[in-house]
């Protein structure tokens, strides 16, 4: 297993090295600029996908997408739920009674209600020609991820994104073998045998706040300078970059 802490220091530098591989992937250096977009799962997922965005020069929003937990059990998730009522449900929880379910869900709906409310007020998704970076800070069971990436396949044709990535910095290898076929592309810095709960991996994994994720999202922002995505050019040649 992993030591705790072992592989990044916070979420920033995992946006810093996932970015350094993305800027090499051949689907996004095919893709103009503008036909990027980077789609962040909040909350730890925003930190990440700024600089992700940066790094790309592209424009960065949320996917709303909200784990459904077990009612009175806050680390037991049973699924999670996208935009337009899409859910991902574990067939373990075929055989719980109904009352229970039904509670999960509908808590999980208000959830991501407040979460569109709060980070993306009024604001449709234009997906189409996009190619689509779908971000968030690491993966253990992946529902979350699964519900963003089936929302997006099922758009209709002409809302739907020309082409679809998953990246994250940290994967557990269980789950990462499904996201392979539902995106087109699908990049983990870091596959895992025993990924117990995605903070192990890092050194400094504090909550993020209502207005951290508001300024991460801000298209003014300027998280990193440009010099830590390309060693080899002198600092003084570089601006800082920020999404369009």
């Amino acid at each position: 297993m992993v030591k705790a802490g072992s592989l990044f220091k916070d979420r920033n530098e995992a946006g810093v090295k996932l970015a350094a591989n993305l800027l090499d992937e051949p689907l996004i250096k095919a893709a103009a600029r503008e036909d990027l977009l980077v789609l962040s799962i909040p909350r730890g997922g925003v930190i990440v996908g700024a600089v992700v965005a940066q790094a790309l020069g592209c424009s960065h929003d949320i996917i709303a997408v909200n784990k459904i937990g077990f009612p009175g059990q806050k680390e037991t998730i049973i699924g999670a739920m996208a935009e337009d009522g899409l859910m991902v449900l574990n067939r373990q929880i075929l055989n719980w009674s109904n009352s229970y379910i039904k509670q999960a869900i509908k808590l999980a709906k208000t959830r991501l209600e407040i979460s569109l409310r709060k980070f993306r007020p009024g604001r449709e998704l234009d997906l189409r020609p996009k190619t689509v970076i779908v971000v968030d800070d690491g993966i253990v069971t992946g529902e979350t991820m699964k519900a963003a990436l089936m929302w997006l396949a099922l758009k209709e044709k002409p809302k739907r994104p020309t082409q679809v990535l998953a990246a994250v910095p940290v994967c557990a290898a269980q789950a990462a073998r499904d996201f392979e076929k539902l995106a087109d592309k699908f990049i983990c810095l870091n596959t895992l045998d025993q990924l117990p709960a995605v903070g192990q991996v890092y050194q400094n994994f504090n909550p993020i706040g209502d207005r951290e994720v508001r300024d991460y999202l801000s298209p003014s922002l300027t998280v990193l300078p440009l010099w830590q995505f390309k060693p080899n050019v002198p600092v003084n040649d570089l601006a800082y970059a920020g999404c369009n």
